[in-house]
């Protein structure tokens, strides 16, 4: 197993950091849209393993949100939002034998889509901010989505190993059997290191205070969103979300520690971050 997600890290690392620095063809879009895609379909697979009509809906609501969000504006989101609710009523009324099955496959369709299509384009977001190193590049926050994945992709590396290593107590056995509370630890040092790390290699103008803070931040969310995605996977009965990735599972098993992250280096980075 470790030597499979190391050979798929290794092919796919490069190739990630190559997309997201330069962007050939817009290839950056297309990469979270088809990740959010895969993900809001792995979220339907398992919310609804037997029910095609549900299923199906749920990926139709989950694509039309993802729109909204790949080209944003308030009225398009909005937009998008209310469909999927109204339709969402429409179809649960119409199940008049069984209506709270309806509406909770209504809710589980708001969650599976928000999850993945709401959450995850935050990258596409952050993607074209000005550069904040280099003032009136435009768009440059290249940065910003390096920062936030190296400092994700650090404590999975160091929470791993940590809890191989050093593994004794259980965070949460009823969640996520393997994880402990010294791998936990461990992950929050690589988080801190990954961030100092990223701040001398390209982020320069990034103080040391945001280093501690957006380190502990980043990786304090990336650990209760990889928590979350366990407890999703268990609530549903399914070992992983998908198989699309070696050593990995799906594709949600692999990004659930970037997702939560997105939306608070975005926005920290839009609005508190001057230059």
């Amino acid at each position: 197993m470790l030597r499979t997600r190391l050979a798929t890290a290794a092919v796919a690392l490069p190739l990630l950091i190559w997309v997201i620095v330069w962007n050939p063809g817009a290839s950056f879009v297309w990469l979270i849209g088809i990740a959010a895609l895969v993900g809001v379909s792995e979220f339907c697979t398992m919310a609804f393993p037997s029910d095609l009509w549900d299923r199906g809906f749920g990926m139709a609501s989950g694509a039309l949100l993802l729109s909204a969000m790949l080209i944003p504006t308030q009225e398009r989101f909005a937009m998008a939002l209310s469909k999927i609710v109204i339709a969402g009523l429409v179809l649960a009324l119409a199940r008049k034998d069984d209506l709270r099955h309806g509406v909770d496959a209504l809710g589980l369709t708001l969650l599976g889509s928000l999850y993945a299509a709401f959450l995850l384009p935050h990258y596409v977001w952050m993607h074209v901010l000005p550069d904040p190193v280099t003032p009136g590049v435009q768009p440059g926050g290249w940065r910003w989505v390096i920062l936030t994945v190296v400092i994700a992709m650090s404590g999975d590396v160091g929470g791993y190993f940590g809890g191989r290593w050093f593994g004794r107590h259980k965070l949460m056995p009823s969640v996520s059997p393997g994880k402990t509370v010294e791998g936990t630890s461990m992950a929050v040092v690589a988080n801190l290191l990954g961030t100092a790390a990223s701040k001398l290699v390209f982020f320069p103008t990034l103080s040391w205070l945001e280093v501690v803070g957006l380190g502990l931040a980043v990786g304090c969310l990336a650990q209760v969103g990889d928590l979350c995605e366990s407890m999703l996977k268990r609530a549903f009965g399914a070992k992983d979300s998908g198989w699309m990735i070696p050593g990995h599972g799906g594709v949600l098993d692999r990004i659930d520690s970037l997702v939560f992250p997105a939306p608070l280096v975005y926005y920290y980075a839009r609005f508190f971050f001057g230059h």
